[in-house]
C-alpha cells in the first residue's frame, strides 16, 4: 500500500513541475520569436519573474521523493540517465542564469546574448525532458543487474524524438495561453494568434 502512496505521490509531482514549470518554459520557448522590443521582452520576464524559481521546487521534490521512496528505480534511473539529467542541470542553471543576469547590465549585446541564453535552455529542456518521458513510454533495456543497457545514442530513437518535439510544441502552447492572461495590447494579440498555430 505505501509503494501506491509513494507512486501517486511522486506521479503528482512530476505532473506538478510540467503544468507549474510548463508554462515558463514555454515562454523561453517562445521568447525569440514572440516579442518584438526591449519592453515586451522586459514584460515577459516580468511575467514569470515571481514564480519561474519556485516551479522548480516540484522537480526537486519528485527527484527527492523518488530517491528516498524507490531507491533502485533511482539507481536505475541514473545508471542509463546520468548524462542527460547533468545536461538538464546545466540547462536549468542556464535559464536561471540568463533571467537574473540579463537586467545586470543595459548594454544591448549583454540582453542578446541571456535572452539567447534563456531561449536555448528553454529549448533545449523542453525537448530532452520530452524525449526523456518518450524513452520511459517505449522501455529502457534494464539487465539482470537493474543497471541500463544501453547507450545514450539508443535513447534518440525516432519515437523519442517525436515526442521530444510534441513536448516543445505543447509546451510553447501552454506559454502563449500563459501570456495571454498575463500580458495586454500587441503582445496579448500575437500570443493569441501564436496559441492557436500552436494548437
Amino acid at each position: 500500500m505505501m509503494g501506491f502512496i509513494w507512486f501517486w505521490l511522486v506521479a503528482v509531482m512530476i505532473v506538478g513541475y510540467v503544468v507549474f514549470d510548463g508554462f515558463d518554459l514555454g515562454v523561453g520557448v517562445l521568447h525569440l520569436f514572440l516579442v518584438r522590443n526591449e519592453t515586451e521582452r522586459r514584460a515577459t520576464l516580468g511575467s514569470i519573474g515571481p514564480v519561474w524559481d519556485g516551479n522548480e521546487v516540484w522537480l526537486l521534490a519528485g527527484g527527492g521523493t523518488l530517491y528516498f521512496a524507490f531507491p533502485l528505480l533511482y539507481a536505475s534511473a541514473f545508471s542509463g540517465f546520468y548524462l542527460p539529467l547533468m545536461i538538464v542541470l546545466w540547462l536549468l542553471i542556464l535559464r536561471g542564469v540568463s533571467i537574473e543576469f540579463r537586467s545586470q547590465s543595459r548594454n544591448p549585446l549583454w540582453r542578446e546574448l541571456w535572452d539567447a541564453g534563456f531561449w536555448v535552455g528553454s529549448l533545449l529542456l523542453a525537448l530532452l525532458l520530452g524525449v526523456a518521458l518518450g524513452n520511459v513510454v517505449r522501455g529502457l533495456p534494464i539487465g539482470a543487474d537493474e543497471y541500463f543497457q544501453g547507450t545514450f545514442g539508443m535513447m534518440l530513437n525516432p519515437y523519442a524524438l517525436l515526442t521530444g518535439i510534441l513536448s516543445v510544441v505543447v509546451l510553447a502552447w501552454h506559454g502563449t495561453n500563459y501570456l495571454r492572461v498575463k500580458t495586454e495590447g500587441a503582445l496579448f494579440e500575437r500570443a493569441v494568434r501564436w496559441s492557436r498555430t500552436l494548437w
